[in-house]
């Protein structure tokens, strides 16, 4: 039996360049969405608070123009 050399390529793998672009990407995320939820909510409690100091002014201005009324 007469054997011929077969000429084997190394495999190449075309999706070892995507897998980069996909863990830049995976990573990107990973890191983007801690700090988007940590920033939403700051802002939801600074958004809160002043909502908060809004209301007590208010009360207080409506208190300020009741009191004269009350005193005699």
């Amino acid at each position: 039996m007469m054997y011929f050399p077969i000429a084997v390529q190394a495999q190449v793998h075309p999706s070892r360049q995507n897998d980069v672009a996909t863990d830049t990407l995976t990573a990107s995320i990973i890191i983007s969405v801690p700090i988007i939820l940590v920033l939403t909510i700051i802002g939801y409690r600074k958004f809160k608070a002043r909502i908060f100091h809004e209301r007590i002014a208010h009360l207080e201005k409506m208190w300020r123009l009741k009191a004269p009324e009350k005193t005699p």
